[in-house]
């Protein structure tokens, strides 16, 4: 396959992510997929669990939070994807998250390995051009 049909994958992953459907998110993934993320103990259905556990927080401190996709590159069996998840979309100077996220592909296009990689960003970062 080719790797725009990688990078369309994990496109569509995001998209649930966004929609707050992450775990309909795991049909892209092999049921023996690795994850990396230090914080969440288990495999991808628990990474997702908790991405489904934030988004559904009763009276969140930022009702419009803001998430896109900013790069995606790949690379063979490898696909990075790079995120910006603001607190805020009517104030995005509260700050919020950037990632980077690493999906590994089988030969059979499934995700066997996920690694991702997060920087909190807030108003005092000292580089005024940003991330972006």
């Amino acid at each position: 396959m080719s790797l725009d049909y990688r990078k369309n994958i994990v496109t569509e992953f995001f998209q649930l992510v966004a929609e707050g459907k992450p775990k309909e998110g795991l049909r892209f993934f092999a049921p023996d997929c690795k994850q990396h993320n230090p914080y969440v103990r288990g495999g991808m259905d628990a990474l997702l669990d908790a991405m489904a556990t934030v988004q559904k927080q009763e009276n969140p401190k930022y009702p419009d939070p803001d998430f896109a996709v900013k790069y995606i590159l790949a690379d063979r069996h490898m696909v990075a994807a790079y995120t910006q998840l603001l607190s805020s979309k009517s104030k995005p100077g509260e700050g919020g998250l950037r990632q980077v996220h690493l999906f590994r592909f089988s030969g059979d296009n499934k995700i066997v390995e996920y690694w991702d990689i997060t920087q909190q960003v807030d108003s005092n970062v000292p580089n005024a051009e940003g991330a972006f």
